[in-house]
């Protein structure tokens, strides 16, 4: 039990640290991309690359601390999906491999995760819808939150309908998608 406060209280002071940077930062990713393209102004962007920068450092930190597991993930693990189809790749039509160690090689070929399967595309079609509707809303999913914090009735009625969509989803239509992998 006490195990669980802990772990609350300390959940709890990283979301208030990270809703605090972000607010401060006004970070914001689709905005950042948006007013670049729009009107070539790079101040929000700088939040879009301080965030991929935190993730680099700390991944390389917590790889040290042997913390995390090094590996492509095996989508479909547990019987919830399956992983992809294989394709070939000849090494000899490859001009420079550089440094990678191939294991698993049979008769000069690699045998490679197919990339376009059906969870990449479903992927893909889900970031483009919740980036569309981001944009159309005027920020990400955490300027949102951030908004909502301070007040903004529009971001209530964006998150409302965010995780009804969320719930509407795992109830209803999970598991027709999940017929699809």
């Amino acid at each position: 039990m006490r195990n669980m406060i802990f772990l609350t209280a300390m959940l709890g002071m990283i979301g208030v640290v990270i809703g605090f940077l972000a607010q401060r930062s006004r970070m914001c990713f689709v905005a950042g991309l948006r007013d670049y393209i729009l009107v070539r102004d790079r101040e929000l962007l700088f939040g879009l690359f301080s965030f991929f920068i935190t993730i680099w450092f700390l991944t390389s930190v917590l790889y040290s601390f042997d913390l995390l597991r090094a590996g492509t993930p095996q989508y479909g693990v547990g019987g919830i999906g399956r992983s992809g189809g294989r394709f070939l790749i000849n090494i000899r039509d490859i001009k420079s491999i550089g440094n990678i160690s191939v294991t698993g090689v049979e008769g000069g070929f690699l045998a490679f995760e197919a990339i376009f399967n059906n969870f990449f595309f479903m992927s893909v079609a889900g970031g483009f819808v919740i980036g569309l509707l981001s944009t159309l809303a005027g920020g990400c999913v955490l300027r949102q939150h951030v908004l909502f914090a301070q007040g903004s009735r529009d971001s209530f009625f964006y998150l409302s309908g965010f995780y009804s969509a969320v719930v509407i989803y795992y109830s209803f239509l999970f598991r027709y998608v999940i017929r699809l992998y």
